[in-house]
C-alpha cells in the first residue's frame, strides 16, 4: 500500500509509571507473549504497509531487542522496512520532545524523502485490528486533510482524562474536538490513529516549526477543526485502552473472555505477529489445576491457576495458587505461596509460603526483579 507508517512509542508514558519505568509504553508485556506494539505493526503489515518507523523517547532498549530487524512482521527488506529512531536533537531542537509535532520535526527529513504518497500516524497504547486500506479510501472519498480513527464508548470521570473525543456533524466532518477532557457518558473516543496525505503532514510540520507548536492534539486537530477538512472513520470492532495500571489489568483478565479473543486476535483483518521464540511447551505437573487461564510456553505449573494470565517461562511451585493475578515472563512463585489480584512484572519472585492479597479495584505490583 502507498503509505508510511509512524508509530509513536512512548505518547502517554506519564500514566503508567510501574510499567513503563524501564520500558516505552510500546515494549509493555500484554496477554501472555505480546507487547503493546505487536498490534499496530500487525495492523500495517496486514494492510500491506512495508515502510514504517518508531518514534520512541525514552527506555527503549528493550523495545529494539524486541523489534530487532523487523523480520517476524515481515519487515527485514531491503526497500522499506523498520526504522528505530531514538530520541535526538536536531537544530533548535534539544533534549527528548514535548509532544507529538516536536517528535515529528526531528524526523522531517525522513518523512520528506519518502515517496509514499498518504501517512499513518499511530499511537502503541490503543489495541484493536484494523485494515487501513478501508481508512484511506474513506479518506480519498472524504477528501479529507485529517482522518482520524475513532469508536463508540461509554466513559467515566476517571478514564475519559487520557482520551481525545470528537464531535462530527452528519457527514461526519468534525465540528468539535475535546483533548483530555473530565466528562462521562457515550462518546465518540479518538483511537490516536489519523490518516493523512504526505504533502499535508509536511505543511504541519512546517507550520509547527514557524509558530513553535508542540502537541498535534491541541495545535493541529482541536485550534483548526474549523479550518480542516478532518472526517472520522468509525470503527466497531474490539479496542482496549492501555492508560493506566487497573486499564493493564482489566484488559488483560478481559482476555479470558472468548469473544474477546476473537475479535482481537481472529479478526478476517489478519493475525497479530510478534517475536518468535523457540521455546519447549509449557509442562503441567501431576497436582497442577488450572482453570481459564492463559498460559505461554516454557512454563513449569506444580500449583494452582484460576482467572489469570501467564507468561513465557513462567514456573508455579507445588501448591501455590495464583488467583486473577499477571505473571510476567520468567517469573517464579514458590511453592505454597498464595497471589490474588497481583500484577508481577518480568523476573519478579515471590518466595515460599508468601501470601499477597490486592483486589480487582486496585490490584497489587511487583517490579521486575523483586523478591517478596
Amino acid at each position: 500500500m502507498n503509505a508510511l507508517g509512524i508509530i509513536f512509542s512512548d505518547m502517554q508514558d506519564w500514566n503508567m509509571t510501574e510499567l513503563a519505568s524501564h520500558r516505552s509504553v510500546a515494549a509493555i508485556p500484554f496477554g501472555g507473549r505480546y507487547r503493546l506494539v505487536d498490534f499496530t505493526l500487525s495492523n500495517m503489515v496486514n494492510s500491506g504497509i512495508d515502510k514504517m518507523c518508531i518514534i520512541t523517547k525514552s527506555n527503549y532498549r528493550s523495545l529494539m531487542e524486541h523489534v530487532g530487524s523487523g523480520k517476524d512482521w515481515d519487515l527485514s527488506r531491503k526497500k522499506g522496512g523498520i526504522l528505530i529512531f531514538p530520541p535526538y536533537a536536531l537544530g533548535e531542537n534539544h533534549g527528548l520532545f514535548q509532544g507529538r509535532l516536536d517528535a515529528l520535526k526531528r524526523v522531517l527529513d525522513y518523512i520528506s524523502s519518502s515517496k509514499e504518497k498518504y501517512v499513518i500516524m499511530s499511537d502503541c497504547d490503543m489495541l484493536y485490528n484494523i485494515n487501513y486500506k478501508d481508512v484511506i479510501r474513506y479518506h480519498e472519498e472524504k477528501n479529507s486533510d485529517i482522518t482520524a480513527v475513532y469508536t463508540t464508548a461509554n466513559l467515566n470521570r476517571s478514564n475519559s482524562i487520557h482520551k481525545i473525543l470528537y464531535e462530527f456533524d452528519s457527514s461526519k466532518r468534525a465540528d468539535d474536538i475535546l483533548v483530555y477532557p473530565i466528562t462521562s457518558g457515550v462518546h465518540n473516543v479518538g483511537l490516536n490513529t489519523w490518516v493523512m496525505n504526505k504533502d499535508f503532514l509536511e505543511s504541519i510540520i512546517y507550520d509547527a516549526i514557524a509558530r513553535n507548536y508542540k502537541d498535534f492534539s491541541i495545535d493541529v486537530l482541536a485550534k483548526k477543526v474549523h479550518s480542516l477538512r478532518i472526517y472520522g472513520y468509525e470503527y466497531t470492532g474490539y479496542f482496549a485502552h492501555i492508560d493506566s495500571l487497573q486499564s493493564y489489568y482489566d484488559n488483560s483478565l478481559g482476555l479470558l473472555n472468548m469473544e474477546n479473543q476473537q475479535r482481537l486476535f481472529y479478526s478476517q483483518t489478519g493475525p497479530i505477529y510478534t517475536k518468535t521464540k523457540d521455546s519447549a511447551p509449557t509442562k503441567y505437573c501431576r497436582d497442577a489445576n488450572v482453570k481459564n487461564s492463559l498460559l505461554a510456553s516454557g512454563c513449569i505449573i506444580e500449583g494452582a491457576v484460576e482467572n489469570s494470565i501467564i507468561f513465557r517461562g513462567v514456573t508455579i511451585g507445588k501448591n501455590a495458587v495464583v488467583k486473577n493475578s499477571i505473571i510476567m515472563q520468567h517469573g517464579v512463585i514458590e511453592e505454597g505461596a498464595r497471589l490474588d489480584s497481583i500484577i508481577t512484572d518480568t523476573y519478579a519472585r515471590v518466595t515460599r509460603d508468601r501470601v499477597l492479597l490486592g483486589y480487582s479495584n486496585c490490584p497489587f505490583f511487583i517490579k521486575k526483579y523483586s523478591v517478596i
